[in-house]
Formats: structure tokens, sequence, C-alpha cells
């Protein structure tokens, strides 16, 4: 990958089910101002606390 990758967060519908993309959250790991050194690739998620996700996406 040449242009970084982009971490979306997807909300889920509990009650009727279903996914849909979150509008308001978007993180793009391309080279920018602020991320000069990169562009980065997203590895794994941290939540508060240390734990961490159960996939990882490359």
């Amino acid at each position: 990958m040449t242009e970084g990758s982009t971490l979306l967060q997807l909300n889920v519908n509990i009650n009727g089910g279903g996914l849909c993309v979150n509008p308001e959250f978007r993180i793009d790991f391309e080279k920018s101002d602020d991320l000069p050194n990169g562009p980065y690739l997203a590895h794994e998620m941290r939540y508060p606390g240390g734990d961490c996700t159960s996939d990882i996406w490359i």
C-alpha cells in the first residue's frame, strides 16, 4: 500500500440489527502535515485500560 490506510467506526444497531458507518469518525493515515513520516498502515486498536481487539487488520 502506497497511500496508507483508513480507520472507520461501525455503529451496531442492537435493537433492530444492522451496521452503519459513523460519518463523523474517519482517520486517514496517508502522509500529511499531521503525519509527515507517513503513510502508515493501521495495525490494531487498543481500548482504554490496555485491552485490544481480537482482530488484526492489515
